[in-house]
């Protein structure tokens, strides 16, 4: 089986050949890359990703994407929304009436939108620390959304989104890829309108004051923001991406039960329906505190539970998440980050760590293994390739 066959039957629940080994190692590289501390075997030959990924034989990671790379240089301050403009989307976004207007001051961006019915301001900061740490996306200081006011025009501005249906940039990646990994398409961030409020344009304080306070201003502004989310499903939906990540960051404590279940749920079971009424599996990535909202996943029908980081470094273990699921939704990570770095995990605690996530996974259906959420700049190499060995010495139930 090739990379993306094998990936692809996991999230499906069908047998492997072996189990899939999918590290993400994009922000280990371009931080390795920018220190110019890339191991020997790969820095005298200037090694590509792609290069690594196929000496250390892992499967291309391609769910998450580089959020600076856009067309236009400053789309890369549409973060400051909670949108992106990057090549795993197979539409683009496009402002009708709506006017950026960029001020930049070092590290730091400030970012204004101005519409008919009145201006919102956000601030964003991309630092030497996180360039040495390989980071791309761009952290947000100051939210759009300040007062009751700013409501209205966040609304008016997705409104004024045009989605533009257009495959060519995100064809060209599904290309790229190939049969060592999956192109995932990328719906978004947001599982729906007030998660998008809650994530990405109100402090989070704020918001849940606000929603307490003034819940029909939180509901109104989500009314008006639903069909550019519509539109971003059924631009995935029409396009030849095979999965399809809606949603990001979820929590316990961000994201409690009640809340989930009102207001993201809806959004997410939508999804799951229309794409998978067009063939498509629906991925999330769910990488926080999974207690209590795993049975949710279940509920709304995702196919790919993305980057589930097990204890110590959540409470969660692998066990018990694969026991909550069965193998739907599918699991894609499984192996703490800290556990590659030798300053944290012992060898002896990595092992243990190791035999802990292998025993988890039953007959070897519905698991990608990764490092959750990412392998960290300082990984042990003679670790991962460690994990390899071991996930390859697996016999799954055929």
């Amino acid at each position: 089986m090739t990379h993306r066959e094998r990936i692809l039957a996991a999230v499906r629940a069908e047998p492997v050949d072996r189990l899939p080994w999918v590290p993400r190692l994009d922000l280990w590289y371009k931080a390795n890359r920018y220190c110019n501390t890339m191991p020997r075997e790969w820095q005298w030959r200037d090694a590509t990703l792609t290069d690594i990924q196929h000496d250390l034989g892992v499967g291309r990671h391609e769910v998450i994407p580089d959020f600076l790379d856009t067309e236009e240089p400053e789309e890369v301050y549409d973060r400051a929304l909670g949108i992106d403009h990057v090549r795993n989307q197979p539409y683009r976004l496009r402002f009708r009436r709506t006017q950026r207007v960029v001020e930049r001051a070092g590290d730091e961006t400030r970012v204004t939108y101005r519409t008919p019915v009145g201006s919102v301001s956000a601030k964003l900061v991309y630092t030497e620390q996180m360039r040495r740490d390989g980071v791309t996306l761009m952290q947000v200081t100051e939210k759009p959304v300040k007062s009751l006011d700013d409501y209205d025009v966040v609304a008016w501005i997705f409104e004024d989104l045009e989605v533009v249906r257009d495959g060519g940039r995100y064809e060209e990646f599904q290309r790229e890829v190939g049969d060592s990994g999956i192109a995932v398409a990328d719906a978004g961030v947001g599982a729906g309108p007030v998660h998008q409020l809650l994530k990405e344009l109100v402090a989070y304080d704020q918001f849940y004051y606000d929603m307490y306070d003034h819940p029909q201003v939180i509901e109104r502004t989500a009314r008006r923001m639903q069909g550019y989310f519509n539109e971003i499903v059924e631009a995935c939906a029409a396009s030849p991406a095979e999965v399809v990540l809606f949603g990001a960051n979820y929590d316990l404590m961000i994201t409690p039960p009640p809340l989930f279940e009102k207001y993201l749920a809806p959004y997410l079971s939508e999804a799951a329906d229309r794409l998978h009424a067009s063939g498509k599996l629906l991925a999330t990535h769910t990488d926080g505190e999974n207690q209590q909202l795993l049975d949710l996943y279940v509920q709304c029908g995702v196919d790919l539970a993305d980057s589930i980081c097990p204890f110590p470094m959540t409470r969660l273990h692998l066990a018990e998440v694969r026991e909550a699921f069965g193998t739907r939704p599918a699991i894609w990570g499984g192996i703490c980050s800290a556990s590659v770095l030798e300053q944290s995990f012992t060898d002896e605690q990595f092992e243990a760590h190791l035999d802990e996530v292998i025993e988890a996974v039953g007959d070897g259906r519905g698991i990608i293994f990764s490092i959750a959420d990412t392998m960290p700049p300082a990984a042990s190499l003679a670790r991962i390739r460690h994990i390899g060995e071991r996930l390859a010495t697996f016999v799954p139930v055929s």
